[in-house]
């Protein structure tokens, strides 16, 4: 368990690295622009870090932990179902953590192999098991094309989202967001 000053040090160097990457894609930031931002000498970095790049790749891993943890929390009803929609649970989450998602989802870095990416691949085997009891005529590989495009419409909504100030609040997007993937469906009954 990290110690106190020990986080307050990690957690100035992450949430000025989130401000920097407002401004700069992540290979434009050195160390040593970091320190000076952050008001942290450059052995203290080293001692918690080994770059720049290892600050970026511990805020993702983080992030996913989270998230991993807040669906694992998730109240099931009694017919196994989620009582609150994964469109309303993802887009709460990213609210409540709303710099670091964008800083990731706008990243280079984070792009095929990103949380969000992830997140969304780890409710694929949920998806297409629902999916093939909603349509227990449909193939499999169709269940899949409409996974990869719904999947992918959401990334594409997430960051229309979270790059326009979020305008929308949570349930009118998480709604946008399933009203299309219901749409969508309608390609599994063809």
């Amino acid at each position: 368990m990290a110690t106190k000053p020990k986080k307050r040090t990690t957690d100035k160097i992450k949430s000025t690295l989130i401000k920097m990457l407002e401004k700069s894609p992540l290979e434009d930031i050195s160390v040593t622009s970091l320190c000076s931002a952050a008001k942290v000498n450059r052995a203290t970095f080293y001692y918690h870090y080994d770059s720049v790049t290892s600050v970026f790749n511990e805020m993702e891993t983080h992030i996913e932990q989270d998230f991993a943890q807040s669906l694992a929390r998730a109240a099931l009803s009694g017919d196994g179902m989620p009582e609150k929609s994964f469109y309303v649970m993802f887009f709460e989450f990213v609210a409540r953590n709303a710099s670091v998602c964008r800083m990731i989802l706008n990243s280079p870095h984070g792009n095929n192999n990103s949380f969000l990416t992830r997140a969304l691949e780890s409710g694929r085997d949920k998806v297409t098991g629902m999916m093939t009891k909603l349509h227990p005529d449909c193939s499999a590989h169709k269940i899949d094309v409409y996974y990869i495009y719904v999947s992918n419409g959401f990334l594409g909504l997430l960051g229309y989202w979270l790059n326009n100030g979020m305008k929308e609040s949570v349930e009118e997007i998480a709604g946008m967001g399933e009203r299309l993937a219901c749409l969508g469906e309608k390609f599994l009954d063809d």
